[in-house]
């Protein structure tokens, strides 16, 4: 059983992480622990059935094999949970910094944006997986909610991205201005009073914090967020609640970018969150909690620019005795739009604008001293006055300039532009190499460090699916590791003794596999080339270049590799992979791709499904033509029917199947025909419970004509059940009358598509899977009520049935009574 948990006390962003995180992985189960906000509480009354949560009293964790976590990585936070670190294998999700008692994930994702539920939103989008409209709003509320509706510091493009994807899905923002704000209950309005009561300003690090000590004698929960209004009460840089609630003391911070509070709490009371938002717990009174706190910020005050980092210098100047005309010069040449005005001494004494100028000359007064037109109330700062005062001043006096003095001397002077560049300046270009490796989680980079330590000369490489997906913003999943200069089988027998598992080689094809015990799998390849003895064989395989080694990959975006060792880290993409994955399109290195290997078409099928990309018109044109008897004809029906198996076998299988049959590939390869509509409805079921891959065939042998559906189970080899089965649903589909004992005689691949193609049947089979079992009316039973033997036995037999089918009768006593009034007809 996979189990996805958040921690206790959760927000919205966790509530919206656990439905998000469902959608990733169908048929697990989520629950939430702890007390829940008002506001979270009446969400939930409206979508409980959207979410399915599950008491966590009622999991077995003996049964859970796999735990997801989402909106933390701190193990203190997810308990009973937290019993499963270590046991089973962990995905984990989260955007808050790592705690110091991390979650030991080998997948996933952690990665500092404004929500957790932005990245589970964006992969969903780089997997092309529809977030439903209530589950949008949901994860459009939990983002709003952690960025305060996206203006915290800590906010990134990528939350305005998934915020606009999730619009586009359907979310409600009429239901995040209702949920963003709580309703208070007269609990949380005296818990609000006492607060504010015993609120104070105090100075730390030379900013302003508020902090507030209380006590109250019943635990109200939902008081988080009550914390920001202290920052807007005292126009403090941070703010501090530290409560004592039934025998328990719980500290809140909340903070502006001056402050690191994730920090100072996990310094002072091992607290977790992020820079501007987090939570501790003490068993000390709160006044000494708060104390602890404060001191800890002292060291987490994040540095401020000041005037000496934002001011020009040396400044240009003007002397007082210079003309309007020649003051004028000097402002084009310089291309400013003001100037200070210094002495014959050197001090200042004044500051003149372009426009005090030009109004000088249109009056013929070019020749004027310029000290008659400058302005003398001169508002200065000194060289430590920092970015907010500043934009005070400037805001406070109308002024396009500030001169910034040490002492009297005049060192370099501030303007508007300077102001508006310290506040919206970009960071530097991405670097996609950094972006791959700061989105792998903790043990995947550790056993990175490692693998550097032991690789000696050889140059190693992260290949294929990890660059793509991280490269996405996808979850991390598995290590794909290439040698160069060295082989799979040394650097895995290295890693294997510093990091323990278990390996597994195939030293013919030069790969291995290291299976480490956190769950983390790490395949390692010797870059090689491969060579195509004719169409359709499989390659023989020599050592080569990682350039070489990227050249037989299927298609571009699978053809990226980042070196890590030897540094600096570096992306290398020959074919422009990164361009198709940002056109979201999959196009092959060379014509003779598909030639060389049909299957290729089928792989990029799946792949395309996973990714919601498309065929790139060029590659899709290769493809059709290399779905030829003459070229297919190469490739055993094994290796095809293995492929389609894989394929069956894919969380969405109907994208996938879209596009293998846009190149023509579900006939041409394998002579079936598909119903769209019926295999979207058959991945909506795969959502929620376990489906057989068995029912994709089934749907798929339905949509095809009788003979070719043959033809085709007989060259594929497929089990006769198959097409017993399929005559079994066509026959039930076409019947006046379905028996019940006809329905329970379907296994269950049968009965999940024929609640895919009847509404009607399906509603039987859900009544009869959950009613207990009765006993139905049987020939013998009509016999014995004095009917001779013939077709009239089986015409009340249906007559009942059809009665049954319609809840017309409900008993075995109500069907014999029928069935006698039906013999009493039918006898002369």
């Amino acid at each position: 059983m996979r189990l996805i948990v958040t921690h206790e006390q959760p927000d919205f962003d966790a509530l919206a992480s656990l439905a998000l995180a469902r959608l990733l992985f169908p048929n697990a189960l989520a629950t939430v622990q702890g007390s829940l906000s008002p506001g979270l509480t009446s969400f939930l009354r409206l979508y409980r059935d959207q979410l399915e949560l599950v008491d966590p009293n009622a999991i077995d964790l003996d049964a859970v094999t796999e735990l997801v976590v989402v909106d933390t990585a701190d193990a203190g936070r997810i308990r009973p949970f937290d019993s499963l670190v270590g046991r089973v294998p962990i995905t984990l999700y989260d955007h808050h910094p790592a705690p110091a008692r991390a979650i030991p994930a080998a997948r996933g994702l952690r990665e500092p944006v404004g929500a957790t539920a932005t990245l589970l939103t964006r992969e969903l989008m780089a997997t092309g997986i529809d977030i439903p409209a209530p589950i949008a709003s949901l994860a459009l509320l939990g983002i709003h909610e952690d960025t305060g509706n996206l203006s915290y510091d800590l906010t990134r493009p990528d939350d305005y991205r998934a915020a606009a994807h999730l619009l586009a899905s359907g979310a409600s923002l009429q239901l995040v201005r209702r949920f963003t704000v709580d309703a208070f209950s007269p609990e949380h309005l005296a818990f609000r009073r006492t607060m504010l009561e015993a609120a104070r300003p105090v100075a730390v690090a030379g900013r302003r914090v508020s902090v507030a000590a209380l006590e109250v004698p019943d635990y109200v929960p939902g008081v988080s967020g009550l914390a920001n209004e202290l920052l807007e009460l005292h126009g403090a840089d941070a703010a501090v609640v530290a409560v004592r609630m039934e025998g328990k003391t719980l500290v809140f911070a909340r903070a502006t970018e001056r402050f690191d509070v994730a920090a100072a709490l996990a310094e002072a009371l091992g607290g977790a969150g992020h820079p501007g938002a987090a939570f501790a717990k003490a068993d000390m009174p709160p006044a000494d909690a708060a104390e602890r706190v404060l001191d800890a910020l002292e060291r987490h005050a994040t540095p401020v620019l000041t005037a000496a980092e934002l001011m020009s210098a040396p400044v240009k100047t003007v002397r007082d005795s210079a003309t309007v005309a020649d003051a004028q010069q000097l402002l084009l040449r310089y291309g400013h739009n003001g100037m200070p005005v210094l002495n014959d001494r050197g001090a200042l004494v004044g500051v003149v604008s372009r426009r005090d100028l030009e109004r000088a000359l249109r009056h013929g007064l070019g020749r004027s001293r310029v000290s008659g037109f400058m302005s003398r109330n001169v508002i200065t700062a000194g060289r430590s006055t920092v970015l907010a005062e500043l934009e005070e001043l400037v805001l406070g006096h109308n002024i396009g300039r500030i001169p910034i003095l040490d002492g009297s001397e005049l060192i370099g002077i501030v303007t508007r532009t300077d102001l508006i560049a310290a506040r919206h300046h970009r960071p530097s270009g991405d670097d996609p190499a950094a972006t791959v490796l700061g989105r792998l989680p903790p043990s995947a980079q550790e056993a990175l460090r490692t693998a550097r330590e032991v690789a000696g000369d050889a140059s190693l490489y992260l290949v294929g699916g990890t660059v793509r997906d991280a490269l996405l913003g996808a979850g991390f999943k598995d290590l794909d590791l290439s040698v160069e200069g060295g082989t799979a089988e040394r650097l895995g027998a290295r890693l294997q003794t510093r990091l323990g598992g278990t390996l597994a080689c195939h030293v013919p094809f030069g790969t291995c596999t290291l299976s480490l015990d956190d769950g983390l799998v790490i395949d390692l390849a010797t870059a090689r080339e491969e060579v195509y003895d004719h169409p359709g064989a499989l390659p023989s395989v020599t050592p080569s270049t990682v350039r070489k080694d990227l050249s037989r990959r299927d298609f571009t975006v699978n053809a990226l590799a980042l070196r890590f060792h030897p540094e600096p880290a570096t992306l290398i993409d020959p074919y422009g992979g990164a361009d198709d994955l940002r056109a979201k399109q999959l196009r092959v290195l060379h014509p003779l791709s598909f030639i060389e290997d049909p299957t290729r078409v089928l792989r990029g099928a799946r792949l395309a499904g996973r990714l919601g990309f498309h065929f790139e018109p060029v590659t899709a044109g290769w493809a059709r033509d290399a779905i030829d008897p003459a070229i297919v004809g190469n490739v055993s029906r094994a290796r095809l029917r293995g492929e389609l198996e894989l394929t069956l076998a894919e969380p969405r299988v109907a994208p996938a199947l879209r596009c293998l049959d846009g190149v023509g590939g579900l006939d041409g390869l394998f002579g079936l025909h598909a119903d769209e509509a019926v295999l979207e409805a058959v991945d909506e079921q795969r959502r929620h419970r376990d489906v057989p891959d068995e029912t994709y065939l089934l749907a798929l042998l339905l949509a095809t004509d009788t003979a070719d559906a043959d033809a085709h189970l007989e060259s594929f080899h497929w089990p006769r059940r198959y097409g017993q089965a399929r005559d079994r649903l066509r026959t039930l589909l076409a019947a006046e009358v379905v028996r019940d004992e006809d329905l329970e005689g379907l296994d269950e691949a049968s009965r999940v598509l024929l609640r895919c193609l009847s509404d009607e049947l399906g509603a039987r089979l859900t009544r009869l899977e959950e009613a207990p079992p009765r006993r139905r009316l049987r020939g013998r039973d009509v016999l014995d009520l004095g009917l001779a033997p013939g077709p009239a036995v089986g015409r009340v037999l249906d007559e009942v049935a059809r009665a049954r089918a319609d809840l017309k009768v409900r008993t075995f006593e109500d069907e014999v009574e029928m069935a006698r009034q039906l013999v009493r007809e039918l006898q002369p």
